[in-house]
């Protein structure tokens, strides 16, 4: 029996197994599409024949394909059977209920699962790209050590199945609205013909004081306190009103801005212009989220 199984060999997945590998763990590897399993074989790796038998090579098994929805189906054509009284962990790409939903259906089987999340790209993984975890803290310490093969930062957030899930969204979410910031950006430089590679660069020499910064900032939402900041609501306010003010002198699009006007404009009426940015999540906070 081999210590550790993935299903999924794509970039990720392949990065996932070839870490293990380095690690000197015995590995038994499966993919849908055989091709992939090739350079596995080659190297004289075990390749399952099927996703069941590479269920039940292993007490553990890492599955890393496109999506939940993709693990479900190979759960319910055996590979939940398979998996009974062994470990799943879970690192396909999904959301905090997906997560709960797998969680259910390994409960079932008498599984022990835990959702992760891969806070890097594939070159990273089996180095230092940032690795999320969460489920039972019991089976995490029983692969604690499996799990450093994949980096040296391993974060284990808890008991809490959906949330490694919920801060791969929440990155993700991040990243968004900064490549949002960045395409605006852009046109400005484009509309002075400043070159974007040096929108780049300066983006990048900013980045020790803008990690300061952030770190500033997830203190004031842990602690719910907004007062005294560093620039408040009101100020950023007068900076989009500048940016607005750019956009129609140089006549290019405003539409990200604007967006982000409103919301800001919202927020002083709502009597927040003297407090820290992030106090603009007062208007968005519902309910309180599962556990």
């Amino acid at each position: 029996m081999s210590d550790v199984t993935v299903i999924g060999l794509g970039e990720m997945g392949s990065a996932i197994a070839n870490a293990f590998l380095n690690a000197d763990y015995d590995v038994t590897v499966w993919n849908r599409s055989p091709e992939r399993m090739e350079p596995f074989r080659e190297s004289g790796v075990p390749c399952a024949k099927s996703a069941n038998d590479a269920g039940e090579a292993s007490p553990v098994v890492v599955i890393c394909i496109a999506d939940y929805a993709a693990t479900w189906q190979l759960l319910e054509q055996g590979l939940g059977e398979a998996l009974q009284d062994k470990t799943l962990l879970q690192f396909s790409t999904g959301t905090p209920q997906e997560a709960r939903d797998i969680w259910s259906g390994a409960k079932e089987n008498d599984t022990k699962y835990l959702d992760g999340a891969l806070l890097a790209y594939p070159r990273e993984i089996g180095h230092s790209g940032i690795v999320a975890i969460s489920g039972d803290e019991g089976t995490y310490s029983e692969v604690k050590r499996l799990l450093a093969a994949l980096s040296t930062d391993v974060r284990y957030l808890g008991s809490t199945v959906g949330a490694a899930a919920a801060l791969e969204v929440a990155v993700l979410s991040y990243y968004v609205c900064t490549h949002l910031g960045t395409i605006h950006g852009a046109l400005v430089c484009e509309s002075e013909g400043v070159p974007a590679d040096i929108l780049a660069s300066t983006i990048i020499d900013s980045q020790p004081s803008d990690a300061e910064e952030i770190a500033h900032l997830g203190q004031a939402l842990l602690k719910n306190e907004f007062a005294n900041p560093g620039a408040s609501i009101g100020v950023y306010s007068g900076v989009l009103d500048r940016i607005l003010s750019q956009a129609e002198d140089a006549g290019i699009n405003a539409s990200i801005p604007e967006f982000a006007n409103a919301f800001y404009k919202k927020g002083i009426e709502s009597g927040l212009a003297d407090e820290e940015v992030v106090a603009l999540i007062k208007l968005l906070r519902k309910s309180t989220p599962p556990n």
